[in-house]
């Protein structure tokens, strides 16, 4: 993934999360962030899709589980 995609999404992780500026995000995962509810899940990838501009399909929805994963998912579009 590009370094500022990379950037951008990270950015994004901290803002519907409420995590604090600056914060490692690289860590983050769905099941550990008490933030990380339903809402959050379709509010990172409203986020997602839009910074990114794509239409990701419902079966990648699933893999939204972690920072890490978001990321191997947008390095796998080519982003």
């Amino acid at each position: 993934m590009k370094e500022t995609n990379q950037a951008k999404l990270q950015d994004i992780v901290r803002a519907v999360l409420e995590l604090p500026e600056g914060a490692d995000v690289a860590a983050v995962k769905k099941i550990t962030t008490r933030r990380w509810d339903s809402l959050a899940q379709v509010s990172l990838i409203a986020a997602v899709e839009g910074e990114f501009g794509v239409s990701l399909p419902v079966a990648d929805y699933g893999r939204f589980t972690s920072y890490k994963a978001i990321e191997l998912l947008l390095s796998e579009k080519g982003l």
